[in-house]
């Protein structure tokens, strides 16, 4: 449970939102608004070493999962530098969670240098491998565009199969790329919750 609240805690910030303060992590502790305890799914500095530990022997999980820490403060002095490069450490890996966060965060410039290429680059490999929010998020790229040549078709593919899924922004894209609207297209809020 404590890895699933890291893993949305960066939602949050990737979202934009600090942590604690409403959207996907409050949800998940009963909180619609205001602050979340500080203590709430943090992880101790025992499960902080043994995250450092497993980082560096490798292991894309603990890589993913410290850089969520890393990049909330969540038990441990925020550190957007060394979470980015965990993140990318975790995405080289195969880690798909962390391929579409990553891939999110160039997209929309959020903690780094806005790079379509390098967003396609890292959405593709997340959408390719099953990432609902990562399908969506290809779709806006194809649609607009953003770090490959433009194909409508495949925007439509790539937002269908989100959608197919559950995703209300890939079919809200997908409604707006077939009323000819594309230019209201938003990539995904937040990263799919599917994390392991």
């Amino acid at each position: 449970m404590t890895r699933y609240l890291w893993s949305l805690a960066l939602l949050a910030a990737l979202a934009g939102m600090p942590p604690g303060h409403g959207g996907a992590l409050a949800a998940t502790e009963g909180v619609q608004t205001g602050n979340a305890p500080a203590s709430s799914g943090a992880p101790s500095p025992a499960e902080i070493a043994k995250l450092r530990k497993a980082a560096t022997r490798g292991e894309v999980q603990a890589q993913y999962d410290l850089a969520v820490a890393l990049d909330c403060g969540r038990g441990v002095k925020r550190n957007h530098a060394q979470a980015l490069e965990l993140l990318t450490k975790a995405a080289s890996g195969g880690h798909v969670p962390a391929q579409s966060a990553l891939g999110w965060k160039y997209m929309t410039g959020e903690g780094v240098p806005r790079d379509d290429a390098t967003a396609f680059r890292w959405i593709r490999r997340a959408a390719e491998s099953g990432d609902t929010s990562a399908q969506n998020n290809l779709g806006i790229l194809y649609a607009q565009g953003r770090g490959v040549e433009a194909d409508l078709v495949e925007a439509e593919k790539w937002f269908r199969l989100a959608a197919e899924k559950g995703a209300a922004d890939a079919q809200r894209n997908l409604d707006a790329l077939l009323a000819g609207r594309g230019r209201g297209m938003r990539p995904s809020s937040e990263p799919p919750l599917n994390r392991t």
